[in-house]
């Protein structure tokens, strides 16, 4: 178990690839339970070591598995434990009716879900796992609103009841876990849409699994972070500014100037050489107060844009441009350039109206706002189709 993560993101069909791989290399599903178990057991007593009690709530297939063995290791530690089964156990099946066995056989108290059920200590969804893909029904939207609405610490069980495990999309109701411990591989839906906000922190367990086994299946995405960026190479003692390109950063609008000095100070952090501002006049004093060594240009028309054009080598278009004639004239202007470009703002909603094609070689940073709009979409279906 790690608080470090890895940086392959999988969708569900990929994950359960991996369980049945690691199943046909020798390690038996009820096994794997176990270890899962075992792995939430840990996390939850480093998190909440002085808890003393916890609730389980289990649904009806292997993510309710993985709540009745951490009840049955709860019991065993002297811990009050407690299982509400919001899904009968009568209808469990394989390694989840196992575990619940196992839980009955080390005295664990096993009652049906009711919804004036009293839940104490750290709750732990053991609801709903990564299969699920339409909205949440009852009883365990009842559940789950009683999970969030309790005040208790909670665990969630590989990703938290109602977040869909491809695209972070809530679905429906959605748990709201302090903690949650994913297992195998890091699922996508962790990490995109909604699942951030209902995640809380993250702990994975690779269960032990061979990596060599874990390799024999690609992942959808790769999470970014300090490790797996590429390093910037070392400096020449004899490099100077010239030797690291010119970005321009296009924006500025009257009243918004502040987005286009931002973009030109992450410029200058990210180790451009140079870096121009193109930006309303009135702007330029606050430019030369606050990051003096930006190269802030007054600019009022596209005629005094047009040689900062030609000494750029990279230009940052959109923050705070705005839509009114100024904003448009400087966009049409960079459309016309070849140069490697980044349209994000006020660019994207120009590109949405229609008044400017996209050059070629261009990246684009929508947010879903920006992002419906290009698509003629709503927001929502943009935030259900991610990543």
């Amino acid at each position: 178990m790690t608080d470090s993560l890895p940086v392959a993101l999988y969708n569900a069909t990929q994950v359960r690839e991996l369980d049945a791989r690691l199943i046909a290399a020798g390690t038996s599903g009820f096994e794997l339970m176990q270890r899962a178990a075992h792995a939430a057991w840990r996390a939850l007593r480093r998190r909440w070591p002085d808890a003393g009690a916890v609730t389980v709530l289990a649904g009806r297939g292997n993510n309710a598995g993985d709540g009745y063995l951490l009840a049955a290791l709860a019991q065993r530690a002297g811990w009050q434990v407690r299982v509400l089964a919001v899904g009968d156990p009568q209808t469990l099946q394989g390694d989840a009716a196992l575990a619940c066995a196992e839980a009955r056989d080390c005295g664990v108290p096993i009652e049906p879900w009711r919804a004036e059920a009293p839940l104490q200590g750290v709750l732990v969804d053991a609801l709903l796992g990564t299969g699920l893909t339409g909205a949440v029904r009852e009883p365990y939207a009842s559940a789950i609103a009683a999970i969030n609405a309790s005040g208790r610490p909670v665990l969630a069980i590989d990703l938290p009841s109602g977040l869909c495990a491809n695209t972070g999309q809530v679905l429906g109701q959605t748990v709201r876990a302090d903690l949650s411990v994913t297992f195998i591989g890091l699922k996508l839906g962790l990490f995109t849409a909604g699942g951030p906000d209902r995640v809380g922190a993250l702990v994975f367990d690779d269960l032990q699994a061979d990596p060599g086994t874990v390799a024999q299946v690609a992942s959808e995405a790769v999470r970014l972070d300090h490790g797996s960026l590429a390093r910037v190479a070392p400096r020449s003692p004899t490099a100077h500014k010239g030797s690291f390109g010119q970005v321009l950063v296009i924006g500025g609008d009257l009243g918004t100037g502040g987005a286009a000095l931002l973009s030109a100070e992450a410029a200058l952090r990210c180790g451009a050489g140079m870096v121009t501002l193109a930006t309303r006049p009135e702007h330029v004093s606050a430019s030369l107060v606050r990051r003096p060594e930006v190269m802030c240009n007054g600019v009022e028309s596209t005629y005094s844009l047009t040689a900062l054009l030609e000494r750029a080598d990279v230009l940052v278009v959109g923050p705070g441009l705005g839509q009114a004639p100024w904003g448009r004239s400087l966009i049409s202007a960079a459309a016309q350039r070849e140069q490697p470009q980044v349209w994000d703002a006020d660019a994207l909603n120009l590109l949405a109206t229609g008044a400017v094609e996209l050059p070629s070689g261009c990246l684009i940073t929508p947010h879903p706002g920006e992002a419906a709009r290009l698509l003629q979409c709503s927001v929502g279906e943009v935030q259900a189709d991610r990543p």
